[in-house]
């Protein structure tokens, strides 16, 4: 069987022969919603490009007109019959995504948009025939095609495309916009947002609202993006307007992959794997009673024979938390802190998105990581006048971006040298110069990590594992995994087995003179649970093994290279 991997057209899905995981009657449920204008909001990589796609060639008057053309025979949809003849192939349809609208200045990105409106109206060319358009609309219209209209008549085009569908088809077209913020989380990141959200307001308010007496130009829209871009008032004045976030369950099961979904993916691939890993790496999400795996990563890992990766945080850059959290109060790194320890915190989450208040409102910042996958909501309360949300980090993919982060603002406290210094040390077994270096990272992180005589083994966990995950790309790094006759806290198998793995176990003591003892204990716990168990399965010759100790900001070591029997 194939994966559609980076294949968002439903057509080419399915005329390739494509695994499909039928998520059809959406567009039953969403043509059912009296709503006039319907936005849903999704982290990247759920879905949202192909349910829109998917939508279009079932409504779309046009692609009904082809011949020979059935896509959605023997799907769910089709045993709607009733619904079917009502809707199938039955509108004019605008159709337009501004995923790829990621430029470095507004310039450029006004002049991606300005060509998406083209490729747009030349969908519809035949307007320009007969009479039924005014000429100074085909004159616009043509200026259009040519790219030399005013930026006043760019804002209205779509409205316009409306108006003229309308007259030619005698019934109001249904308006599909995929990715509406991607252009305006760019131009937030590169500093032109002021200008795009101006654009973006005027582009799409006159597109969504009945701005003429007595006259519209909509039978329905649906919107997918993000988040929902707040008090810019994109969506103000909108009459009839819904919107469903991962707050909301409705339609929480059609972006993201149910665990029945997921287990008759993997039997249909025909592939022999354990769905417990895969449920600690990829599931998680939660929207209402569902609780959903990631799409992408799903389908990457079972493209891969069951290979546990970091598939989907590598499909976009993480600059923007890395950046917030960097700069986050020291009252929000503690709320970070609980998080990275497994705990669940209490945050209040807004749901509007206003980009400027995001570095100063840690509202703002949380609900950030909410909507773009990175925490996951399990419930919500509202007090006075705030909406509280129980939050959590979804999973063991989305725990290693934060470790991730974490390594990145060792590397720069320090230096990057340093760091690799630091990291080559573990790499070649120089287990002083790897202490040497830890004890140093201890020191210079006390704004983040409060250390103390105290301080539980699993904050300690958290610092070592994001400050190795620099070593990610040579190793599958894993923490708290079941092997031999107990859980270890950190393993580094290597990505070939020519390398020499790692397992590092930690323990933690109120007493500095007791370190040694502590460290040595650790190392004969790997050894007496059978830990090295793991490396087996891999081929791997030999393993070296730390024993690693901490007391405060004191840290003590021991080590042994181990042979393994049989490998």
């Amino acid at each position: 069987m194939e994966f559609p991997i980076g294949i968002s057209d439903f057509e080419e899905i399915v005329q390739g022969n494509f695994y499909f995981i039928d998520k059809t009657l959406l567009i039953k449920e969403i043509m059912e919603n009296g709503a006039k204008v319907i936005l849903l909001t999704r982290p990247r990589r759920f879905g949202k490009t192909l349910n829109l796609s998917m939508l279009y060639y079932f409504l779309s008057e046009d692609y009904c007109n082809k011949v020979n053309q059935n896509l959605f025979k023997g799907l769910n949809i089709s045993k709607e019959t009733e619904f079917c003849k009502k809707h199938q192939g039955q509108y004019p349809v605008i159709f337009i995504s501004f995923k790829d609208i990621k430029e470095l200045t507004f310039s450029a990105a006004y002049a991606k948009i300005t060509l998406l409106i083209k490729k747009l109206y030349g969908n519809h060319r035949y307007l320009l025939e007969g009479n039924l358009l005014a000429q100074d609309e085909k004159d616009t219209f043509v200026a259009i095609l040519n790219q030399e209209a005013n930026q006043e008549n760019i804002e209205a085009s779509i409205q316009n495309l409306a108006e003229y569908l309308t007259k030619i088809f005698n019934r109001f077209p249904i308006i599909l916009i995929d990715e509406y913020d991607t252009p305006i989380q760019q131009a937030y990141l590169k500093e032109y947002y002021d200008e795009m959200i101006s654009l973006m307001r005027s582009l799409l308010g006159q597109a969504l609202k009945d701005n003429k007496p007595n006259e519209r130009f909509l039978e329905k829209a649906i919107i997918t993006g993000i988040t929902r871009v707040g008090q810019e008032s994109i969506f103000s004045g909108l009459n009839n307007f819904d919107v469903y976030s991962v707050l909301e369950e409705k339609y929480g099961q059609y972006f993201g992959f149910t665990e029945k979904e997921v287990l008759k993916l993997i039997n249909d691939s025909q592939q022999t794997l354990p769905i417990a890993p895969i449920k600690e790496w990829y599931n998680g999400y939660q929207v209402g009673r569902y609780i959903l795996y990631n799409p992408w990563s799903i389908i990457k890992c079972l493209q891969n024979k069951g290979t546990l990766e970091w598939y989907w945080v590598n499909t976009s850059s993480n600059d923007l938390i890395a950046e917030l959290l960097t700069g986050a109060s020291d009252t929000t790194k503690l709320q970070f802190e609980k998080l990275l320890q497994g705990e669940v915190i209490e945050r209040p989450i807004s749901k509007n998105l206003v980009f400027p208040d995001i570095e100063e409102n840690a509202e703002a910042l949380w609900s950030l990581l909410l909507y773009t996958g990175y925490l996951k909501v399990l419930s919500t309360q509202r007090a006075e006048f705030q909406m509280l949300a129980q939050l959590a980090i979804p999973n063991r993919e989305i725990r290693f971006v934060y470790n991730k982060i974490i390594a990145q603002w060792f590397s720069i406290e320090a230096n990057m040298d340093s760091y690799i210094s630091f990291i080559r040390s573990l790499i070649n077994g120089d287990v002083d110069e790897f202490k040497r270096q830890l004890s140093t990272y201890i020191m210079q992180t006390g704004s983040f990590f409060d250390f103390d005589k105290k301080t539980p083994e699993k904050v300690f966990h958290v610092f070592v594992l994001g400050l190795v995950a620099g070593l990610s790309n040579e190793y599958v790094i894993q923490s708290n995994r079941e092997s031999g006759k107990g859980r270890l806290d950190v393993i580094f198998i290597p990505k070939g087995n020519k390398k020499r793995g790692i397992l590092i176990e930690f323990k933690t003591s109120e007493n500095p003179d007791l370190m040694l003892t502590k460290a040595q204990e650790a190392l004969e716990q790997v050894k007496n649970k059978y830990y090295l168990e793991t490396f087996k399965q891999h081929d791997i010759e030999s393993v070296l093994v730390i024993g690693l100790a901490f007391c405060g900001k004191e840290v003590e070591l021991v080590h042994e290279v181990i042979s393994i029997n049989g490998a």
